[in-house]
């Protein structure tokens, strides 16, 4: 008897939780990126505040979809390395839901940091706390 859809979506989610963790290294590199490019903005074109504010919305937002980007091959390597992505795809649960526990996976692990460090940043760039 094969496990029901929410067993092997909670098994995917857990596996992957667990070997980001393992290669933790991998999970901050995200993170580390948002912060490194988002501070280097300042310094290679201007530290005014006015200036800063006008281009904080987009250098936020670029900057976090590039650091979600660097992170989206880990999203099925370490399943292709060692052969399980062929029984996921060839498991009786509907691929979908298999690939939704792994992009919620993906976004825990890399998502999230760069959403804590952001209000931090935007700080950076003199953006209100409040409109």
């Amino acid at each position: 008897m094969s496990p029901g859809p929410v067993a092997v979506f909670a098994a995917v989610l857990r596996r992957d939780l667990r070997v980001a963790w393992r290669r933790w290294a991998d999970a901050a590199n995200p993170a580390l990126f948002f912060v490194l490019v988002v501070t280097l903005f300042p310094l290679a074109l201007s530290p005014k505040p006015e200036f800063l504010r006008s281009i904080a919305p987009g250098v936020l937002w670029v900057a976090a979809l590039l650091a979600t980007l660097l992170a989206l091959d880990r999203l099925f390597r370490s399943d292709l390395e060692d052969g399980s992505l062929e029984q996921l795809v060839l498991a009786d649960c509907p691929l979908a839901l298999i690939m939704l526990a792994k992009v919620l996976a993906h976004w825990l692990v890399s998502g999230i940091p760069v959403l804590v460090v952001a209000p931090f940043l935007a700080i950076t760039y003199h953006l209100p706390a409040r409109r």
